[in-house]
């Protein structure tokens, strides 16, 4: 199989080899793979308290989302994926 890889991605897999992180390229290639797929296979957990919450929401009036709902998800998501300064 061959994978066409973004140049800066293919930079720094050379660096990682370089470095000494890995032996070759492909190792952490697979290792994040690997992880893809034990994510995709792991079930989701229900528990009582996620249950409660789904019934409690589902018996409330929805409405349509907005933009500004959009802009507080959009900086939720950016505050918990935000990388702390070294």
């Amino acid at each position: 199989m061959t994978v066409a890889l973004a140049r800066d991605v293919e930079e720094f897999l050379q660096e990682q080899v370089r470095s000494g992180n890995c032996a070759d390229p492909s190792e952490p290639v697979n290792d994040v793979i690997r992880s893809v797929r034990e994510q995709q296979q792991k079930r989701f957990k229900v528990t009582p308290e996620l249950e409660a919450w789904l019934l409690e929401a589902a018996g409330k009036p929805a409405t349509p989302l907005t933009e500004a709902d959009f802009d507080t998800i959009r900086e939720r998501v950016r505050a918990r994926t935000k990388t702390p300064a070294a």
